[in-house]
């Protein structure tokens, strides 16, 4: 599950702190250096680098999907579910 994402949109833009101890610039190169977990890998301008909870950093060409709010919304549709499962059989 990402945590954080940052669209890359030059080096004129201000990096996040999370995006800068996990990136390089090499000279003579329009990418940006990311040092994944599969080894380093070049981020071209308006790619986006995301991080997830255990800090392995990735590159997505589209936003990547923040998981959790439709996790959240799955689990309480279950929670209400059961509750009005409960109720009527209680009822009953």
């Amino acid at each position: 599950m990402n945590i954080k994402s940052w669209k890359f949109t030059g080096f004129k833009s201000t990096f996040p702190d999370w995006v800068a101890e996990n990136t390089s610039k090499r000279a003579g190169s329009n990418h940006l250096w990311v040092h994944t977990q599969y080894g380093e890998a070049p981020a071209r301008v308006g790619e986006w680098i995301s991080i997830n909870l255990r800090g392995h950093v990735d590159i997505h060409s589209d936003k990547p999907n923040r998981g959790w709010s439709k996790k959240m919304m799955a689990g309480s549709a279950f929670a209400v579910i059961v509750f009005v499962l409960l109720v009527t059989v209680v009822a009953l």
